[in-house]
C-alpha cells in the first residue's frame, strides 16, 4: 500500500486530540490520521490488515493447536515455536512475514537451532515429502518453495479477498497441518521411513482443505 505526502489544514483543537490518541496507541500523528480516515471510509490500512491476520491466526491456533504466536518488529513478522519428540526435544520455529502488496500475501520460513546433522537430514527428508504433496494437491510451483540444511521457505499466495482475517485463518490452518504432519513424521521415522511417509500422506490428504490449497 503506497503512501504520499499531502498538505492539509486542520483545526488546532483537532490536532491536539489526534496527538493524544496517537500517544495512547504508540504511533505517529500521520499514522493516527491515516488510521482514522481509513476507518471512516472502511478502507483497510497496512496496520489493520496485519492486525486482522494476526488476531485470526491467534484465534484459530488457540482453539486447535499448541502453537503460540509472537509479533516481532512492526508487526509484519509472526513467530511460532513447536517442540519435536526427538533427542533433546529440538525446537522448530515457524516465521510468517506478511506483505502489504504483490502476488503473495507473505512467506513462511521454518528453521531449527540444532546443528545435529542427522536431525537436519531427517528434516530435509520431511520437507522433500511435504513439497511433493503441495505440488500435487495445491499445485504450487518449484519457484514458490525451497529447502536446504533443515530450513524451508514457502511463499503464501494472495487471492481475491477483502477480509484479511480470512488470510490469517488460512495461514493458521496451513501451519497447524504442517506442524502435525512434521510431528507425525518424527514419531514414526525411527520405526520405519516408509511408515512415516505413508502416515504423513494420509494425514495430509485427510485434512487438506480448499482454504489451505488456495494459499
Amino acid at each position: 500500500m503506497s503512501k504520499s505526502v499531502y498538505s492539509i489544514v486542520l483545526d488546532d483543537d483537532v490536532v491536539s486530540i489526534i496527538d493524544i490518541l496517537a500517544a495512547k496507541q504508540g504511533t505517529s500523528r500521520s499514522n493516527m490520521i491515516n488510521r482514522i480516515l481509513a476507518q471512516h471510509t472502511s478502507l483497510p490500512t497496512a496496520e489493520t490488515m496485519l492486525s486482522d491476520v494476526y488476531h485470526s491466526m491467534d484465534e484459530f491456533l488457540s482453539e486447535n493447536s499448541s502453537l503460540a504466536l509472537q509479533l516481532l518488529g512492526n508487526g509484519s513478522i509472526i513467530n511460532m515455536r513447536s517442540a519435536l519428540q526427538y533427542k533433546y526435544n529440538p525446537s522448530i520455529k515457524y516465521t510468517v512475514e506478511i506483505y502489504e502488496k504483490g502476488d503473495y500475501i507473505g512467506q513462511l520460513k521454518i528453521s531449527m537451532r540444532s546443528q545435529n546433522k542427522q536431525l537436519i537430514n531427517i528434516l530435509d527428508s520431511f520437507f522433500y515429502l511435504w513439497a511433493k504433496l503441495e505440488m500435487s494437491f495445491a499445485q504450487i510451483s518449484e519457484d514458490e518453495f525451497s529447502f536446504n540444511d533443515g530450513k524451508y521457505r514457502r511463499y503464501l499466495r494472495a487471492y481475491d479477498c477483502n477480509d484479511y482475517s480470512n488470510y490469517g485463518n488460512d495461514i493458521a490452518q496451513y501451519i497447524d497441518l504442517l506442524d502435525k504432519c512434521l510431528k507425525e513424521y518424527f514419531n514414526f521415522y525411527p520405526i520405519s521411513t516408509n511408515v512415516a511417509n505413508q502416515n504423513v500422506k494420509r494425514l495430509y490428504a485427510n485434512n487438506i482443505t480448499k482454504n489451505i490449497i488456495r494459499l
